[in-house]
């Protein structure tokens, strides 16, 4: 066979890779990987064509796996052996992968030798999964964090790749499980699912429900559940798939039974479009904008349909929300902004017109926290459910609070300090839909009185930034942890500010110190 290889003679499969063409035989690539089989036997195009096309791997150590099929001898050498361990791992040749790792314990650390610091500069979408193994396997542990970073962060171009559909079970739920997962809703992630089980459905179907269990369902609109995921076989085969089906169709139909769903499966992913604007004694001009991980500064986005000044905005599940002030009159008005068509547009208006209102988003709802209605300062706080396009109000706060900063915490919304129309607050309350009385109450206060503080959840602890305690701006910081229930000064911003606003970049603040 390998003398009819070597001629071009009966071959029926030509391989490509970086303007490289390899002959050979598909029943022979089939009888010796995993990889091929699935690739030639199964319902890929593939299967029918007589050239194939493959991306990410390195053109001698595929020739060299193709000719160890055919001979049963291959070489490996400290300049081949990394290649060959990565193509080994694509093609699913545990044999190969073991002699390459033997060879690296007797010879050298592969964290040792030239070529590791240049893997992660070569991470893509097509690699990053079989790398993410190689590092897992050789204890690299630098290795193993950029490449699942990487896989997180382009996970939607990752499913795409082969390397995808070969994934065991346990690392598909260890990725679709993570808070980092980069996707612009759940349906992404649910059609991930799919495309993996049915890559190999009667090995696959059974692990359908353990699975489903990573996907926010909740999360998902009501017409993306009814019309594709309640359709879809495997689902409606799997009784523990039904259940999670109801329990997100309940959490739509019964919204006052959504504290019994557990938290983790109502509350969004951490990659979500950032926002900034003006400080304090400027107002928000109509350009948006977005810091994104990878930039190093903001981009410019669509316009307003109406110019806002000082009001604030929250991302809740995608679309972003904006009401407040036009220069002219108070605003009941709201607009949402949707990335992926990047317009404005109007959508349900509250009841009340708010300026210096507070946002957060909990329980894939949107709450608007008190503020200023031209007349007197609001307790009041209305809640708006994006699915329904309704608001409605939730219960009022103890004390009436402008400028005031709102963070959710363990399921539970904070209103921090603010301004009561005569006083500067350092009082706090703390609001949790879950208690039957569904009420506010309050918390310890914070150290020094903030109003327009900025604010942020890291870890499981809240940060109240900056603000104006009626005589100065301020630079310090305060943390509240709620399992000592008590707020303490843990440093200092290099400037001044009130009104500004907070985000939390990859847990960069060590917390530690």
């Amino acid at each position: 066979m390998n003398t009819l290889r070597r001629s071009g003679q009966l071959c029926d499969v030509e391989i490509s890779v970086e303007g490289k063409t390899l002959h050979a035989h598909k029943v022979v690539l089939a009888s010796f990987s995993n990889y091929f089989y699935a690739m030639f036997t199964g319902d890929l195009a593939e299967a029918s064509q007589g050239a194939i096309t493959m991306k990410a791997v390195d053109p001698r150590s595929l020739e060299l796996l193709i000719e160890y099929a055919y001979t049963g001898r291959l070489e490996i050498h400290v300049d081949t052996v990394q290649g060959l361990l990565y193509a080994a791992s694509l093609l699913q040749l545990p044999d190969v992968q073991q002699s390459c790792s033997t060879f690296l314990k007797t010879t050298a650390s592969p964290c040792q030798l030239s070529w590791y610091v240049s893997y992660k500069q070569q991470l893509h979408p097509a690699n990053c999964l079989g790398i993410r193994n190689f590092a897992d396997a050789h204890t690299c542990h630098d290795l193993l964090a950029a490449s699942e970073q990487f896989a997180q962060r382009h996970f939607t171009q990752v499913i795409e790749e082969e390397e995808f559909l070969m994934l065991p079970k346990a690392q598909l739920a260890e990725l679709i499980a993570s808070e980092d997962l980069h996707v612009s809703n759940e349906e992404e992630v649910f059609n991930a699912i799919m495309s993996w089980a049915y890559h190999d459905r009667e090995n696959r179907k059974h692990h359908i429900a353990e699975l489903l269990k990573q996907v926010r369902l909740p999360l998902l609109s009501p017409h993306f559940l009814v019309d594709t995921v309640e359709h879809e076989d495997l689902i409606k085969q799997d009784l523990a798939c039904r259940d999670l089906l109801d329990e997100a169709k309940n959490y739509h139909m019964l919204p006052d039974r959504r504290g019994r769903i557990k938290r983790d499966r109502i509350r969004p992913r951490r990659s979500c479009v950032g926002q900034y604007g003006a400080g304090h004694h400027g107002t928000l001009a109509q350009q948006r904008g977005e810091i994104r991980p990878q930039l190093r500064e903001g981009q410019h986005r669509g316009q307003h349909e109406h110019t806002a000044q000082r009001g604030r905005s929250r991302c809740a599940r995608g679309p972003c929300l904006r009401r407040g002030h036009d220069g002219s009159q108070y605003l009941n008005t709201v607009e949402c902004y949707t990335p992926a068509e990047r317009r404005w547009k109007y959508v349900a208006p509250m009841s009340t017109a708010r300026r210096y209102v507070a946002v957060g988003v909990m329980g894939g709802l949107l709450y608007a926290v008190g503020g200023y209605d031209g007349s007197a300062v609001l307790d009041c706080v209305e809640v708006y459910d994006p699915n329904s396009d309704h608001w409605r109000y939730a219960a009022p706060m103890h004390c009436k609070r402008r400028h005031v900063a709102v963070g959710v915490l363990e399921g539970q919304m904070y209103a921090v300090g603010g301004h009561d129309g005569a006083s500067y607050l350092k009082s706090v309350e703390r609001y949790d839909p879950e208690t039957t009385q569904e009420r506010w109450s309050s918390v310890a206060p914070m150290n020094m009185c903030r109003s327009g503080a900025g604010i942020a959840v890291l870890g499981e602890c809240l940060y109240a930034l900056g603000g104006h305690d009626g005589a100065h701006y301020l630079n310090t910081v305060e943390m509240f942890d709620p399992r000592v229930g008590e707020w303490k000064i843990v440093g200092n911003m290099g400037t001044c500010r009130a009104v500004a606003g907070v985000a939390v970049l990859h847990d960069c603040y060590d917390t530690t110190v």
